[in-house]
């Protein structure tokens, strides 16, 4: 069992839970995929839970949402999780929209976007830096492209500005083909990598010969 201790944000009023009592909901969880209650939201309260990795990634998967708003569910759909009262704004302010439904985002339609904010940031050390040789060093891992994604999925989602609602379709189509293309590049990479590769062999391997003919 691979544990991992997992940050979720609920209301100050919601009641104290263990990691123990969040372990045991989760196994009930998983075995019935009874439906679970709207997400109350994230609070000014932190949770810090001790859970097995592999089953709150096959919950939230279930759920289709990020893990951080899986375990707010799950919590808030065992024990009473009152919402968070939201912060008066002024009126001068227009109020952020909340994408709810068939219109939130998932982290893996977000994957994209940090993909290619990647992208972006190798080709600054690259060419603008003149680093190449740091490139590996700053690139994501994949845990990291992860907590990225879910991060950036769950502020959109609770602060949507009103031109992604506007656009939401198009977004979804942008991050579809940056994913398709994504996928390309990294094999294109990985052919070029392999050709040069298998030209260094070659190139290694001819050497001796031509060393042989200049001494005959």
């Amino acid at each position: 069992m691979s544990s991992k201790t997992y940050t979720v944000r609920v209301s100050t009023g919601a009641p104290d839970v263990t990691s123990e009592s969040v372990a045991a909901w989760l196994d009930g969880q998983l075995d019935s995929g009874a439906p679970l209650v709207m997400d109350p939201g994230a609070g000014e309260r932190t949770l810090r839970l001790s859970l097995d990795q592999d089953k709150v990634r096959a919950g939230a998967k279930a759920a289709g949402e990020p893990e951080a708003v899986f375990l707010r569910r799950l919590i808030a759909s065992n024990v009473s999780v009152p919402e968070e009262p939201d912060k008066q704004e002024p009126e001068t302010r227009p109020k952020a929209l909340v994408l709810k439904g068939a219109m939130r985002l998932r982290a893996d339609q977000v994957a994209p976007l940090v993909r290619l904010y990647e992208a972006g940031q190798s080709y600054v050390i690259r060419r603008v830096m003149r680093a190449p040789e740091a490139n590996r060093e700053a690139s994501f891992s994949e845990e990291e492209r992860d907590l990225l994604a879910t991060g950036a999925a769950e502020v959109l989602n609770r602060r949507a500005p009103r031109m992604l609602v506007e656009n939401i379709d198009i977004l979804g189509l942008t991050t579809t083909v940056l994913a398709i293309e994504v996928k390309k590049i990294e094999a294109v990479k990985a052919v070029a990598e392999r050709k040069q590769q298998t030209g260094a062999d070659t190139g290694t391997a001819a050497a001796p010969s031509e060393e042989r003919t200049v001494r005959v």
